[in-house]
């Protein structure tokens, strides 16, 4: 059970990946945080949390819960147990997301992306909104995590790392992700909130099913992609609110 003092955080998709990486950081980092991670599969996030709590040199807390971004009922009843167990939330991370390799782009495999990447975080968002506005630490913080690949910008840039064909469905995804994150910077900005995109770069994580190839792509380790999330979290980014943040600097959109 957390404490007053410590900050409530809950992070989708913490099981594992970037999120399980970004809740490892933040409660090695300080006594501070209680971080509880979202889990479609019940056993999983008990299992993650577990795996967490008896990790040498913890200094927080964490716990798991289920809950499904693209079940509205489930996400729901989420909101529902941590408004009853915490009575608040003070971090908000919208991490849960899902990808697609295939080529060329279909529409079988664009809609579930969607309904993932974009429509799930506007509904968990959207069902912890009065839980942020109740945080005990000012100021309530949203982060949305995103990728440099969503970029415009870099995407129409033949000399950009991230131009190129692949993963269209997944880039189109994490543009319309940026274009929500700002819209809850204007909406949230004026009530005091901390809105951000935080892109944690291409990890070796399971992700796309073969971690070992990203690595030969010369993605980061997991644990490299959590400390960037983490960072924003933890307010060292604040200099650029309302931006997405990566470990260039600030993407452009």
């Amino acid at each position: 059970m957390a404490s007053p003092n410590q900050k409530i955080v809950l992070i989708t998709g913490g099981n594992q990946g970037v999120g399980y990486e970004t809740a490892k950081n933040l409660v090695l980092f300080s006594q501070d945080y209680h971080v509880i991670l979202g889990s479609r599969d019940v056993s999983k996030g008990e299992a993650a949390a577990k795996e967490l709590q008896a990790t040498d040199g913890i200094k927080g807390t964490v716990s798991s819960t289920q809950i499904d971004v693209t079940d509205d009922q489930s996400v729901d009843a989420a909101a529902l147990r941590v408004a009853s167990e915490y009575g608040r939330l003070d971090v908000l991370v919208n991490n849960a997301g899902i990808v697609s390799t295939a080529s060329p782009p279909t529409r079988e495999a664009l809609r579930p992306i969607l309904e993932t990447n974009v429509v799930g975080s506007l509904s968990v968002t959207e069902a912890f909104l009065d839980l942020l506005r109740k945080s005990a630490h000012k100021p309530p913080r949203l982060v949305f995590v995103s990728s440099s690949t969503g970029s415009i910008t870099h995407a129409a840039d033949r000399d950009s790392p991230y131009y190129g064909p692949g993963a269209a469905e997944y880039r189109a995804s994490k543009a319309a992700l940026n274009m929500l994150m700002v819209m809850y910077h204007a909406r949230l900005g004026p009530e005091g909130f901390l809105v951000f995109g935080a892109d944690p770069g291409l990890c070796a994580t399971g992700f796309t099913g073969d971690p070992e190839a990203l690595r030969r792509r010369g993605g980061a380790e997991p644990w490299q992609g959590g400390e960037r999330v983490a960072s924003v979290v933890k307010g060292e980014r604040d200099d650029n609110v309302g931006r997405v943040l990566g470990v260039y600097g600030v993407s452009p959109f």
